[in-house]
């Protein structure tokens, strides 16, 4: 089956690109992973990489965050070319997750993956974090998931409910003890992209949205990922964030999108879609 993208774009009224590609390509020993991709990116846009296993969403993700060279074709970041300013681009687009990439340690407590993040943002002299640090960052992000509590308040009776903000919280205590085999699939998933927001990338990639089993974290995922994108907006209008997400089925981002309304709409929502690519047989004798 040969593999098609389209682009759609929905009220692109932004005057910013995070990212642009033309003719972006991968193939390897197996043939073409993905080919001849044109998608421009809004600053502060959601888009959304949907196909099924096989059609080449990880590895585009991967590319785009500067991962993984393409074969062919022209991407830029901002101002930065993908394909020639790769390590400069790695320090502009953080990885929220991707599956053996991100793993988090499951005998580590949450303030431990918070200090060694911190510690990796941190100047080579400085490896360590204080606890007094360490407790206002987790204090941040507190604060960030108190805030998405309270902007659920003030929306209309009947849509997103504060119950289901409550459920998305980490659910962490001051100092963060609690251990990672502790929290749920979906506060993983908010760690995750915590750890990812730290540095306050402009961009950030997350691949496989479909790993939370329940289809209601996952429409709490995509909420959470529009609040903050809110929230961002709020604290640093002049550094809004672009989030772009992979997975097999968008339906739960709908479901999200319709709750919270106008009140957490992103700059733009651009759609790609990938279909599965049928292995090469070259060299087969059969």
């Amino acid at each position: 089956m040969e593999s098609t993208t389209d682009t759609l774009a929905e009220d692109a009224d932004t005057d910013s690109t995070a990212i642009s590609l033309q003719g972006w390509s991968l193939s390897g020993k197996q043939g073409s992973v993905f080919d001849d991709i044109d998608l421009d990116v809004p600053t502060g846009a959601i888009a959304i990489v949907r196909g099924p296993a096989g059609s080449g969403k990880t590895s585009l993700l991967l590319s785009l965050a500067g991962r993984m060279q393409v074969s062919e074709g022209q991407g830029r970041l901002g101002e930065l070319d993908i394909r020639k300013q790769a390590r400069a681009v790695r320090g502009q687009v953080a990885v929220g997750h991707v599956a053996g990439l991100t793993d988090l340690e499951d005998n580590f407590t949450v303030a431990q993956h918070v200090a060694e993040r911190q510690i990796m943002l941190q100047p080579w002299y400085k490896p360590w974090v204080s606890k007094s640090s360490l407790r206002d960052i987790i204090s941040l992000i507190r604060q960030t998931f108190a805030s998405a509590t309270e902007f659920i308040d003030a929306l209309p009776e009947g849509t997103f409910s504060t119950e289901d903000a409550r459920e998305a919280d980490f659910l962490i205590d001051d100092d963060g003890e609690v251990f990672v085999s502790e929290l749920s699939e979906l506060q993983k998933f908010f760690l995750e992209f915590g750890l990812a927001s730290l540095s306050r990338p402009p961009v950030v990639v997350i691949d496989n949205i479909d790993y939370l089993r329940e289809a209601a974290d996952r429409a709490r995922a995509w909420a959470g990922l529009l609040i903050y994108q809110q929230l961002r907006q709020s604290w640093e209008p002049d550094n809004p964030l672009t989030v772009i997400v992979s997975c097999e089925d968008a339906g739960e981002f709908d479901i999200a999108s319709r709750s919270l309304g106008s009140e957490a709409e992103p700059a733009a929502v651009i759609e790609l879609e990938l279909t599965a690519r049928r292995p090469s047989r070259h060299g087969s004798r059969h």
